[in-house]
This record gives C-alpha cells, structure tokens and sequence, in this order.
C-alpha cells in the first residue's frame, strides 16, 4: 500500500489559473499543467528567492521534495513556452495555509482561517473538532 501523499501548505490560491499565448484560441491549443503547491514552491523559492530548504519550510515537506515539485513545474513552464501551449494551475494536494480542522468522529480534514472557531464537519455535521494552527 502506498504512503498517503502529504498536504503542503500553500499561502493563497492563485487569482489566475490558466496563461496561454497570445492570438490563439484556448480550445485549440494543448496543455501543461502546474498544481497548486508547485507555483506555490515556484513563487517562494524563484520569484521570493529563497533556498529549498526555506521553501520546504513554508510549505512542511522535506527539501528533496521540494526539488522534484521545482523540477516538476520547471518542465512544464519550459514545455509550455517553448510548444507554444497553455499553462493551466489546477490541483495538487494542498491546505490553504490558516487552520487544518479534523473531525474527531469522521476522520475528515479540511483548512479554516487560523483562530476561526465553531467549524462544522462537511461529513457528518460533528460540532467538536480539533484543530491545529499553523
């Protein structure tokens, strides 16, 4: 059985989700896609300039895997500007940063804003969950 995939913790979704080139209809064109969690370590270790293991960091993983997801979203930028496709950023396996909540009864998990009390379980509609801030 596999190891479940950890979350990484990503400051905000991104505003824009798809960049395509200019002139070119987006239905004709093919894609490459970046998860959420790689523009995150794309925008904290190239655009913020800090080192992987401040990335790894800010994200909570460890550093070579904050390699891989760099190398990940490095080649689908590259193969994106040099095949003339579209980028679309969808997906990944992430938590707003904030709050992740879990129900005690259920299992569940998902983020709050930090400090935001009275969550209420999506699954089972359980009022006593707990909580770790970040």
């Amino acid at each position: 059985m596999p190891r479940p995939k950890k979350f990484r913790f990503v400051k905000r979704e991104p505003g824009v989700t798809f960049f395509k080139p200019q002139g070119i209809p987006l239905r004709v064109l093919e894609h490459a896609h970046i998860t959420v969690d790689e523009l995150e370590a794309l925008r904290l270790s190239d655009l913020m300039g800090l080192s992987h293991e401040e990335t790894a960091k800010q994200l909570k993983v460890s550093r070579p895997t904050v390699t891989r997801m760099l190398a990940r979203a490095h080649q689908m930028v590259a193969d994106a500007l040099v095949n003339g496709k579209a980028i679309q950023i969808q997906g990944g396996d992430y938590i707003l940063e904030g709050c992740e909540c879990v129900c005690p009864k259920c299992g569940a998990r998902w983020s709050a804003p930090a400090g935001e009390l009275g969550q209420v379980c999506g699954s089972c509609s359980d009022t006593e969950t707990e909580s770790s801030g970040s």
